[in-house]
């Protein structure tokens, strides 16, 4: 991924429900034609196809180590993968699949931290002009805003001085 400047979208539906080959296919596809340099962590997906050869993709992937270097994370939306693109300061395509995973991309999306996708029928148009929305509007900035508060005052930290008065 160093290998040059572009920017590097990374791709991950997490370790729970990542089986989600049909949703990967599309985002790949979608993906494919816009010029980055990708990152995805498949999980136990099967049946995907072959990728650019400058692409990365492996079963799983240092998530936190990859967000450093992205400047878009497709995700479903769990709470770890929001709560770690959001210290790096990483916006975000949301295709959440369950649970919790719904009101953080409705979130998300209210905030202008990126957009929310139906997975069950998102197509490779949509997901294109998605990554391209988000990208080329104010998502980077307001979240490495919100990234760099984050980091300068991080929720443990946060929480433990409420809970301490």
């Amino acid at each position: 991924l160093a290998a040059d400047d572009r920017p590097v979208v990374y791709v991950s539906f997490g370790s729970f429900l990542s089986a989600r080959a049909d949703v990967l296919v599309t985002v790949l596809d979608a993906l494919r034609p816009l010029g980055f340099r990708v990152a995805v962590a498949t999980g136990s997906a099967t049946g995907l196809p072959d990728v650019p050869r400058d692409w990365l993709m492996r079963p799983y992937l240092p998530q936190v180590a990859l967000l450093h270097r992205a400047a878009l994370l497709v995700t479903h939306g769990g709470n770890n993968s929001v709560t770690e693109a959001l210290t790096v300061g990483v916006p975000m395509v949301v295709l959440p699949f369950s649970t919790d995973q719904f009101a953080g991309a409705a979130a998300i999306e209210a905030a202008g931290l990126g957009t929310a996708l139906d997975p069950n029928t998102v197509t490779s148009a949509d997901m294109s002009a998605a990554v391209r929305a988000v990208l080329d509007g104010p998502a980077p900035h307001l979240a490495r805003t919100i990234g760099e508060g984050l980091r300068r005052a991080p929720g443990r930290d946060v929480a433990r001085a409420a809970l301490l008065g």
